[in-house]
């Protein structure tokens, strides 16, 4: 997080702060004034609800914005309430009395506001696009191993260097500081090593933070705990196949310019949300808030979370029935959803994550855990929803979700009126590089162009692998013209791409149909268009982008 993003967080916090703090007097104020009910009043069911919900709420931000005095009283009066609503405990009207009026002198004194102090350095959290191409170090003395992994993964993009010696390999990266290192285990250079000191070896010569991958021959448990043990981020084995060391790469590498984690908050108290958004936002995290909770199921469908915090106690619903309700529809069964709330007690904790929840943190959080909980949960379930939702070979969505993702685009562009693009994109003579060259080959070919589609495109723009070697591209905001223009500029570009089988090279091309939304009426003719564009194409004589309007 730059210096300048700081200062203008630590000002909104401040200012939140002191906004706050005028609300907790009038609060309070509020909430003292109901010692002065008779004893019938104050001990009716309506008058309990109302004074536990006021209270419930208050505590949670008073200990939030560094109240602890007050907070700590606040939760003792709602203890008290909470025995009388849910366990039938005697009402007493003077004891009610006695502890509203504890709360008087924090109306006049309130606590010293504590500032949060801002410990968060690291800039994991910012998104960095990826400019240049990743520079990949490979440790192998095999011939037809190393050429196979720089054929393949140049392939793909990346700059590649063979070493065949540690000790070279070391040396070189002392001068240039590479991406990644895929390291064979069997390495002669190292043979009277194990996996450990081989590690210690890179390690120790200024590669500490760099990702190491392994190719190995054998498949133990054994080989994959000296692994794991030595902080090894992948594990495959020989022979190596190429899009699936290039998924793991990608993957990898790629996590700085991953978008921000997002995160969906749904609290009935406004401060303490936005406070919370804004300690996320610090940690680079893009957190929206939801105070109305009826709302969620349109939030969710627009703002696509990685992951949900729920108050437990709202006035609409509570944050366990509002669980239920999100857990009812399955293809969201993924996103993880966290309990907040400054409710102390176990069981109830333990019952509200039996019911639709997956960690329960009470309020006040303490910031370095709630973030980190919050970062090793959103990237759980991003691996998670990778898994369920995109194909293994290319990493693009699959069929059924690039279809879905079109139709939210769709639906987004006819209510915002604004600008959407798909096209259908198709690989010339696949059936050709299979027959001549294999199965394993067409599939390095099929994954090379999906790398590249996912590289040229914008982070906005969504890809996927529509079945066999053909592709759906949406592009939101974009007229027909303009995504011809960069489809055709990724059409040249994969065109240039070498691909060997043994000694042989040879090139493919795509061919691609674009249509634009102004143009149909329903998802179903979007596609159909496009498809009819793209058939256009191929009769033209391949290796070119038609229009819609063009092909009619």
């Amino acid at each position: 997080m730059s210096n300048e993003k700081g200062k203008d967080i630590q000002k909104e916090m401040t200012k939140l702060r002191n906004e706050f703090h005028d609300r907790l007097i009038t609060e309070l104020d509020e909430l003292v004034a109901y010692a002065n009910l008779s004893d019938e009043e104050i001990c009716s069911a309506e008058k309990l609800k109302d004074l536990f919900a006021s209270s419930h709420r208050l505590a949670g931000s008073a200990l939030t914005f560094g109240y602890t005095d007050t907070g700590e009283l606040l939760r003792r009066f709602e203890s008290t309430l909470d025995n009388i609503i849910n366990d039938g405990a005697k009402t007493d009207a003077t004891r009610l009395r006695e502890q509203l009026n504890e709360l008087a002198p924090a109306v006049a004194m309130p606590a010293t506001i504590h500032d949060i102090a801002d410990t968060h350095n690291s800039e994991a959290g910012e998104f960095k696009p990826q400019t240049e191409d990743l520079h990949i170090y490979v440790l192998e003395d095999d011939p037809s191993t190393s050429d196979a992994l720089t054929i393949g993964l140049s392939s793909f993009g990346y700059k590649v260097t063979n070493f065949t010696k540690i000790e070279a390999l070391c040396e070189a990266a002392l001068k240039e500081h590479p991406d990644g290192l895929i390291v064979d285990t069997q390495v002669s250079s190292f043979a009277d090593q194990d996996l450990a000191s081989a590690a210690q070896t890179i390690r120790g010569n200024g590669m500490e933070s760099i990702p190491i991958l392994v190719v190995s021959q054998h498949d133990s448990f054994i080989e994959k705990l000296e692994a794991a043990r030595n902080g090894v981020v992948a594990f495959l084995n020989k022979p190596v196949n190429i899009p699936e060391l290039e998924s793991n790469l990608d993957y990898v590498l790629q996590q700085g310019a991953k978008s921000p984690y997002r995160v969906l908050l749904v609290d009935d108290d406004v401060y303490t949300m936005e406070h919370h958004r804004l300690m996320l936002d610090k940690w680079g995290i893009m957190a929206h808030p939801l105070s109305d909770p009826t709302k969620i199921l349109d939030v969710i469908d627009e703002f696509h979370p990685d992951l949900m915090i729920f108050d437990l106690h709202m006035p609409a619903c509570t944050g366990v029935e509002l669980a239920k309700v999100v857990r009812y529809h399955t293809h969201w069964i993924h996103i993880p959803i966290i309990f907040l709330s400054s409710e102390r007690n176990e069981s109830r904790q333990i019952l509200a994550m039996m019911t639709g929840g997956d960690d329960f943190i009470v309020k006040p959080v303490v910031e370095e855990h709630f973030v980190s909980t919050i970062m090793s949960r959103s990237q759980r379930a991003r691996q998670l929803a990778e898994l369920m939702t995109r194909d293994s070979l290319t990493g693009l969505l699959k069929h059924t979700e690039i279809k879905e993702r079109l139709g939210h685009e769709y639906a987004r562009a006819q209510r915002n009126q604004s600008k959407l693009s798909v096209a259908m994109i198709d690989i010339d003579k696949f059936k050709r590089v299979n027959d001549t060259y294999g199965h394993q080959t067409g599939d390095v070919v099929i994954a090379t162009l999906a790398h590249l589609l996912r590289r040229g495109l914008r982070t906005t723009d969504i890809v996927g692998r529509y079945g066999g070697e053909e592709y759906m591209v949406v592009l939101p905001d974009t007229d027909a013209v303009n995504a011809a223009k960069k489809l055709n500029a990724l059409r040249a570009e994969f065109e240039t791409v070498k691909f060997r089988h043994n000694d042989e090279e040879f090139t493919c091309s795509f061919s691609g149909g674009i249509c634009q939304a102004k143009q149909v009426k329903s998802t179903d003719e979007f596609v159909e268009q496009a498809d009819m564009a793209l058939f256009r194409a191929k009769d033209r004589g391949r290796n070119q982008i038609v229009l819609a309007d063009d092909a009619n």
